[in-house]
C-alpha cells in the first residue's frame, strides 16, 4: 500500500508517493529565513505566555520542595533533600538564583540535620526573610526555557518523522496547547520529565531507524536526565524495549543484535548521567545485600523507597472523582481525566492520526508516537496514583505528533491555497479562543466536554483544577470587593500571608490542620462572613474520610466570585429569624459531633464557644457572669485595642513565698474589634502573659504565657474566664512586685496597647503581690 508522505531524502523534501515504511531519519529541507522567522514568533508565543501567567501565579503546592532540594544542592553538593524525587528539576530551576548573595540558605535549622524536605522547604521559602515569590518567578525561567525547548523538540521531530505540513501543524498545536503552558512555569518535575522523556524516544526512534551509535547514545542521555528528574522516569525504558520490539526492520535501520546492544549502550551513558548527577557516590542499599555497591545509592534506595510508599499509602489519603470522594482509586481516572483536559481538538486529531496510522499501515513504523500515551494510560489503569492528569503530562507531545500526522494524510484538505488558507485560519481560530476563555489560569484549563466552570470541581479536583496557585488572585478580588478578611480552607503549601491575603485559617490539607482555630470550626452553621473555599478543599476537605464533609455546607451555594479558578468565595449570611445557640466545647473538634450536640436545628445556628482545656471558662454575652459581686474582685478595666477588655481580676492571696505558687483568675470581654492575624501560618492568634516584676519589666521573679479559648466563634460581650497559675523564682527577695497583664500575638509577637491614667503601654499593671521571706 502506499500513500502521499513526505520523502526525506539529503536536504531537500518531496511529497511523492513513497511507500509507508521508506521514511529515513535524514534532515529534512532547512528552513528558508522567513520561516525561521515565524518558528521564532511560535516559541516567543508560547513563552509569553508561559511568563505572562508565571507573575499572576502563587507557588503552586510542589514548588517549594524542588526549589529546595535543587537550590541547597547547588549551593552545598549535598543532596540530602532528595527523597520523594531526584534534585534534577530543582537543580535547573535554582541556576539563576546562584548569583543572588542575598538569598538565605538555613541550613543550621534542625530540619537541614533531619533531611526534613517538608519543614526545611518552609523555612527556607516562607521563615528566613526570602522574597519567595521572586526567587520562584526567576526560577520558572529555567523551567519557561525547557518548555521552549520542548516545543522546538515537537517541531522538528515532526518535521523529520513526519513531514513538512506535519512540523509547522504540531507547531501550531504546541504553542497554544494549555496543559504545557501551566507546567512550563511551574518548578516541578512535569515538564523536565516531559522533555527527556520525548527527547529519548525521538532519539531512539532515530536509532531505529538509521543505526548510528550517536543516536543510542543521546537516547541514553536524555533517559538518564528522565531518571535523574523522577524516579517514574523509569518508564522510558518500557517504551524503548517495547519501541524496539515492535518498530520493522529497515535496511539502514538497527538489527535485532543491534537493537540489544543499543539497550545496553543507552542504559550505560542512563547510569553515567544519574551517577554524575549524584557526585559519583558509591555505596550499598538496604533492599540488596550490603556488599553490593552501587552507583549513586540515593537514588536507588529512594527510588525503592519510593515505589514501596506508594504502594503502602494506597487508600490512606481521600481522593476525588466524578462526584466521589473516596480511599479508593479508579481504573478509569486518567482516562477521563484525558477527556477533559485535552483540548477537543488535539483529542480529534490524535485520534484521527491513529486511525490513520493504522489504515496506512505505519503503526509500527511510528510506534514510538502512540507507546507513551499507552503506557501512561495502562499504569494509570492501575489505580496507583489518581491525583492529576499532570502525571499524564509526558503523553502529550507524542499526542501532538499523531495529530500533526493528520496534515501529511489528508491530501484533500491541503491540495490548494484556498483550501489550505481556510483551514490554517479556522484552526488557528479554534485554538486562540480554547486558549483566550482560560488564559492565564491554564492549569485550570477544561474542555467544552466539562461544561462551564461551576462544574469542573464536580469532576477532578486536586493538580487538576487547583494546585494552592491561585493566591494572588485571591488578594486581587478581595481588594476589588472590598473584603478585608477571609475564611481560608487552602489547598497549598505557600504562606498566604505573604501574598498580601488577610485570613482566618480553616482546616485544611497539610498547612492548617491542628490548633485551636482548627478544631473551633463548625462545619454545620459556619460563622457569618466571607469564605474562601479551595476547590479540593470543598470535595474532600483534609483528605480524610472523616472531614470530607467539612464544607458542604457551601456545595449548595453560588459562589460570589473566584480567584482564578480553583478558589470558591463564598458570603455566608443568616436569615435574622434564625436563632442562635451558644454551646461551649472543650477538646474536641467540632467536626467530630453531631449536630444535635452543638444544639443545631431547623432555623437554629451555633455560634460556639471553643476551649482548649477546662482551665479556662466562657460565659456566651456575659450571660451568668457574677465574678463583679465577689468581694475579692480587683476592677481593672484596660482594655487592649477593643480586641479585649481585661475587666478585672482575682488572686488566691496577697503575699506569698520564693517558690510556691501565685494562683490568679481574670476576667476578660471581647471587644468589637479582631484579633490581628499577621501571619496564621506561624501559629496561634494571641496569646496572654502575666509577669511579676521589680519595677523594670525585664526583671521578672514569674512569668504565665497561654490562652485557651478559640477566636472563632467568640462574640462582642462573651466573657473568658482565665485561670492563672506562676510560680515565683526561689531567689526572688522579700518585696512588692509589679503584676504586668498584656496581650500579643505569636504570630509577630507585637502586643496590644492599652491606656491607663496618662500612660498608653503594651501591658496592663493590675497590682502587685509581696513576697515574704
Amino acid at each position: 500500500m502506499s500513500t502521499a508522505v513526505n520523502t526525506v531524502s539529503g536536504n531537500t523534501v518531496s511529497s511523492n508517493t513513497v511507500s509507508s515504511n521508506t521514511v529515513s531519519s535524514n534532515t529534512v529541507s532547512r528552513l528558508t529565513w522567513w520561516q525561521w522567522l515565524l518558528f521564532g514568533v511560535a516559541l516567543l508565543i508560547f513563552a509569553a505566555q508561559a511568563g505572562w501567567s508565571s507573575t499572576r501565579k502563587s507557588a503552586a503546592f510542589d514548588e517549594q520542595y524542588h526549589l529546595a532540594a535543587g537550590y541547597s544542592y547547588l549551593r552545598t553538593g549535598d543532596f540530602r533533600l532528595a527523597t520523594n524525587h531526584p534534585p534534577l528539576a530543582g537543580l535547573l530551576a535554582a541556576l539563576p538564583l546562584l548569583g543572588d548573595g542575598a538569598i538565605m540558605l538555613p541550613t543550621d535549622h534542625p530540619s537541614w540535620q533531619e533531611g526534613d524536605r517538608f519543614l526545611f522547604s518552609d523555612i527556607f521559602l516562607w521563615e528566613s526573610g526570602n522574597d519567595a515569590q521572586s526567587m520562584l518567578l526567576r526560577a520558572r525561567w529555567m523551567v519557561t526555557a525547557l518548555g521552549v525547548l520542548l516545543v522546538a523538540g515537537i517541531f522538528f521531530a515532526a518535521r523529520q518523522m513526519l513531514g513538512v505540513r506535519a512540523g509547522w501543524l504540531a507547531l501550531l498545536l504546541t504553542i497554544f496547547e494549555p496543559n504545557l503552558i501551566a507546567h512550563s512555569r511551574f518548578v516541578t518535575t512535569d515538564l523536565p520529565l516531559t522533555l527527556f522523556i520525548f527527547l529519548a524516544a525521538w532519539g531512539w526512534w532515530r536509532w531505529l531507524v538509521h543505526a548510528r551509535w550517536r543516536n543510542a547514545i543521546l537516547a541514553g542521555l536524555f533517559a538518564g536526565l528522565a531518571m535523574g528528574t523522577k524516579y517514574n522516569g523509569a518508564l522510558v525504558w518500557a517504551i524503548l524495549a517495547l519501541a524496539a520490539c515492535i518498530h520493522p526492520m529497515t535496511p539502514a535501520g538497527a538489527s535485532w543484535k543491534q537493537r540489544l546492544t543499543g539497550l545496553i549502550v543507552a542504559a550505560l551513558a542512563a547510569v553515567a548521567v544519574v551517577w554524575t548527577l549524584f557526585r559519583f557516590s558509591l555505596g550499598p542499599v538496604t533492599f540488596l545485600p550490603a556488599w553490593l555497591p552501587l552507583p549513586a545509592p540515593h537514588y536507588w534506595q529512594w527510588f525503592w523507597n519510593t515505589v514501596v510508599r506508594i504502594i503502602d499509602l494506597q487508600g490512606a489519603r481521600v481522593d476525588f472523582f466524578l462526584g466521589e470522594a473516596s480511599s479508593r482509586s479508579w481504573w478509569n481516572y486518567f482516562f477521563v481525566a484525558a477527556g477533559v483536559k485535552l483540548p477537543l481538538l488535539e483529542l480529534l486529531l490524535a485520534l484521527t492520526g491513529f486511525v490513520l496510522l493504522v489504515r496506512d499501515r505505519s503503526v509500527r513504523r511510528l510506534c514510538v508516537l502512540w507507546l507513551p500515551p499507552a503506557l501512561l494510560l495502562l499504569l494509570g489503569a492501575t489505580q496507583v496514583l489518581n491525583i492529576g492528569f499532570r502525571h499524564m503530562l509526558p503523553a502529550i507531545p507524542f499526542l501532538l505528533l499523531l495529530s500533526a500526522s493528520v496534515a501529511e494524510r489528508a491530501p484533500w484538505l491541503t491540495a490548494r491555497p484556498l483550501r489550505t488558507a481556510i483551514a490554517t485560519g479556522l484552526l488557528v481560530l479554534w485554538l486562540v479562543l480554547d486558549i483566550a476563555r482560560i488564559a492565564p489560569h491554564y492549569e485550570s484549563y477544561f474542555n467544552q466536554l466539562a461544561g462551564p466552570w461551576q462544574n469542573w470541581s464536580n469532576l477532578l479536583v486536586d493538580s487538576n483544577l487547583d494546585w494552592g496557585q491561585d493566591l494572588i488572585e485571591l488578594r486581587q478580588v478581595m481588594d476589588a470587593n472590598g473584603i478585608e478578611s477571609v475564611n481560608l480552607a487552602y489547598f497549598g503549601k505557600a504562606a498566604p500571608e505573604a501574598y498580601g491575603v488577610r485570613y482566618q485559617p480553616l482546616p485544611s490539607y497539610l498547612r492548617f490542620m491542628e490548633g485551636r482555630e482548627i478544631y473551633a470550626y463548625n462545619p454545620y452553621t459556619p460563622m457569618p462572613g466571607w469564605y474562601a473555599i479551595s476547590a479540593t478543599a470543598l470535595r474532600t476537605g483534609t483528605m480524610t474520610p472523616e472531614t470530607v464533609d467539612l464544607y458542604k455546607v457551601f456545595r449548595d451555594l453560588a459562589p460570589e466570585a473566584r480567584a482564578g479558578f480553583s478558589i470558591y468565595l463564598y458570603h455566608l449570611a443568616y436569615p435574622p429569624t434564625t436563632t442562635v445557640a451558644r454551646p461551649i466545647v472543650t477538646g474536641a473538634p467540632l467536626w467530630t459531633l453531631p449536630p444535635a450536640t452543638l444544639d443545631i436545628a431547623p432555623g437554629r445556628r451555633a455560634a460556639v464557644k471553643w476551649l482548649e482545656t477546662p482551665t479556662s471558662t466562657v460565659y456566651p454575652q456575659g450571660v451568668g457572669f457574677t465574678a463583679g459581686r465577689d468581694e475579692n474582685f480587683q476592677p481593672v478595666g484596660a482594655n487592649f485595642a477593643d480586641v479585649l477588655t481585661l475587666l478585672g481580676y482575682t488572686k488566691n492571696t496577697e503575699s506569698i513565698k520564693p517558690g510556691e505558687t501565685l494562683a490568679l483568675t481574670l476576667y476578660w470581654q471581647v471587644g468589637e474589634e479582631p484579633m490581628p492575624q499577621p501571619a496564621p501560618t506561624r501559629g496561634a492568634p494571641l496569646s496572654v502573659f502575666v509577669h511579676a516584676v521589680d519595677g523594670d519589666p525585664a526583671r521578672k521573679v514569674a512569668e504565665f504565657d497561654s490562652w485557651d479559648a478559640a477566636l472563632r466563634g467568640l462574640e462582642p460581650g462573651d466573657v473568658i474566664v482565665q485561670h492563672v497559675e506562676m510560680d515565683i523564682a526561689e531567689g526572688a527577695a522579700p518585696k512588692s512586685y509589679d503584676l504586668l497583664v498584656g496581650v500579643y500575638s505569636p504570630q509577630d509577637w507585637q502586643r496590644l496597647v492599652t491606656a491607663q491614667g496618662d500612660a498608653t503601654r503594651d501591658y496592663a499593671i493590675i497590682g502587685a503581690v509581696e513576697v515574704t521571706q
